[in-house]
Parts: structure tokens; C-alpha cells; sequence
């Protein structure tokens, strides 16, 4: 199965709407703003567009390859004035791209841990949409696979729109948990950051890998893609078609919690109570400390009347 997400996934770079704030506690928002910087890249054909940029330590920042992609030149804006930066580093697949700021000097930025990062997590996102500082707060809502090691990528419900590409996803602590990316063209829940752990992966290597043209959500394999188009049927509403694709997708992959996370919203959204119910312990059997199972789960007692939260009893 190799479904196509190009049409259904937007890149956050070119200005657009601003967002509205999140609902989840989040980390101080000018204390975010020394870390998250503004890009502005000029096209070989004149023309401008805005993106973001998290500076990692020293002269080194970290955003994404398609803000810098066919740029004739890429400023960053700070408050004494703007400099000039070079493209020090990339993966083209994962999207990541490392800068270089001469001159420029900022101590590293606390990264989350190995393993800490967990559904149901509080959040910031911090970008500059439609070329302003803008912060919302949410929570990780899904964490799933993709064909790339060192992290799994990162669905949020901080919502954030264009400009904050390469923008920063930060715990409660002011930890950076992932490099905001991309989101469904219909924008609710659907937002995704890329892991912190392909960060430390690209820093330890210190090579360009910039074989791949494209990156993984542009041009998803099979892992990948079922998520991708996952998202997307939900946030329409298509529930038969989510259905058929999260059957295949549990088939493929029954130990992924995501999966069948994606079945019980199917089921749930066709009437199918009992079927979500079963769905939704499953996830909690296979990850139990998912947050967003046992909401839907917590959600259907109130529904149903019934005690739902003990895996395996209806």
C-alpha cells in the first residue's frame, strides 16, 4: 500500500491566517522567543517568503529544508538588525536542515529526553506565522511511525499555520520536543512535528544526506503513509473510507497503537460503539499510558453509562 499525501498535507512556510491560541498550560512565550527566530528567504526569482528557526547552540540553527529550498539568499531577523545564513546541513528526507549564523552565539537549547516524549504531553508551538511571534498551546495527540530512526514524528493539537515552518515544539519546561513541519490541509487536530531525536542524529553524523529530493511526508512509503492519510480522512469526517484504510493499516501493523487508535475514531464516528469501545482498549493494552485512548474511553462511559476503562470489559 503506498497511499499519496501531497495533495492532502501543507508545508507552513508562505504567510497565512493567524490561530487561534490552544487550550493546554504552556511554557513562558518570550522566554520561547529567544530561541525561535524569524527567516526570511529570497527565491531566485525575487520573490520573498517567511519561515523559522530554532537556534540549537552557537552559531547553529535548525529549520526546514523546504523553507531553504531554492533560495538565493536566507536572512535571519534578529533585534540589532539582519544577517546573513548558510545552509550548513541537510536532510532532505526528514526535512531538516541545519544553519549557519556567523557571528551569532546562544547556549544550547534543552532538548526533552529519550522516551519522554508521550501522548497526552502539554505543549507550545512557537513560530513566526504570517511572519509574526505567535505561541498556542495543546497537547501530543498521536506519535507515528515513519521510515526513519531516532524518534517517531509528532501529532499535535497546538495548532499552528504558515510561517512557522521550522518553528519549535516545546514542553511545559521549555524543552524542545520537535521542529514544527507541516499540518492537513483542513488544519484542526492535524498538526505534525518532527522528532528532536533526528536532530541529535543529524548533529552526531555531521554529513549531508541530501540524496533524497523529497521528503517523507511529501512522498510517503508504506509506514508513513497510512498515518498520513489517516489523519486526513479523519479531519473530513470520512468514516468508511478511514474505516477500509485503518483495517488495512491495524493488519499491517497490530502492535501500533495508532492503528487501531484510528479505528476506534472510524468506528465511533459510524454509530459502531462497541467496536470503538474494543479499539480504544486495545490501544490502552498496547500503550497504556496513551492519554487520548483513555479520554475517547472516558467520553463513551459518560455516553454509554457503562465502567469502560479496564481493558477487555464492556
Amino acid at each position: 500500500m503506498r497511499p499519496s499525501a501531497v495533495a492532502l498535507l501543507l508545508p507552513l512556510l508562505l504567510v497565512g491566517a493567524a490561530i487561534a491560541p490552544g487550550h493546554a498550560a504552556a511554557p513562558d512565550g518570550q522566554a520561547l522567543a529567544s530561541r525561535v527566530l524569524k527567516v526570511v528567504v529570497t527565491r531566485t526569482d525575487g520573490s520573498r517568503e517567511f519561515g523559522s528557526a530554532v537556534s540549537i547552540a552557537g552559531d547553529r540553527l535548525v529549520t526546514n529544508c523546504h523553507v531553504v529550498s531554492g533560495a538565493s539568499r536566507i536572512e535571519i531577523e534578529l533585534a540589532l538588525g539582519t544577517h546573513l545564513a548558510t545552509v550548513d546541513q541537510r536532510d532532505s528526507y526528514r526535512d531538516l536542515c541545519f544553519l549557519n549564523l556567523p557571528g551569532y552565539q546562544a547556549d544550547p537549547v534543552p532538548m526533552i529526553e529519550l522516551g519522554e516524549t508521550r501522548v497526552g504531553l502539554d505543549v507550545a508551538a512557537a513560530g513566526y506565522t504570517h511572519g509574526t511571534y505567535t505561541v498556542s498551546g495543546g497537547r501530543i495527540i498521536g506519535l507515528h511511525t515513519c521510515e526513519c530512526d531516532g524518534g517517531k514524528v509528532i501529532q499535535t493539537s497546538a495548532p499552528f499555520d504558515r510561517g512557522a515552518s521550522g518553528g519549535g515544539l516545546f514542553d511545559s519546561a521549555g524543552r524542545l520536543v520537535g521542529i514544527l513541519t507541516f499540518k492537513s490541509r483542513d488544519g484542526g487536530n492535524f498538526h505534525f512535528a518532527l522528532p528532536v531525536g533526528w536532530l541529535r542524529q543529524m548533529a552526531d553524523q555531521r554529513m549531508d544526506s541530501a540524496s533524497q529530493s523529497e521528503s517523507f511526508w511529501k512522498n510517503p512509503g508504506k509506514e508513513s503513509g497510512y498515518f498520513l492519510v489517516a489523519c486526513d480522512l479523519g479531519e473530513k469526517k470520512a468514516w468508511h473510507s478511514l474505516s477500509r484504510l485503518a483495517a488495512e493499516w491495524r493488519t499491517q501493523e497490530p502492535s501500533n497503537p495508532e492503528a487501531w487508535m484510528a479505528l476506534g475514531r472510524a468506528h465511533r464516528g459510524l454509530g459502531e460503539t462497541d467496536a470503538a469501545v474494543a479499539d480504544f482498549q486495545r490501544v490502552l493494552m498496547l500503550d497504556s499510558t496513551h492519554a487520548e485512548a483513555q479520554w475517547a474511553l472516558q467520553e463513551l462511559e459518560l455516553e454509554t453509562g457503562r465502567i469502560l476503562m479496564q481493558p477487555g470489559r464492556l
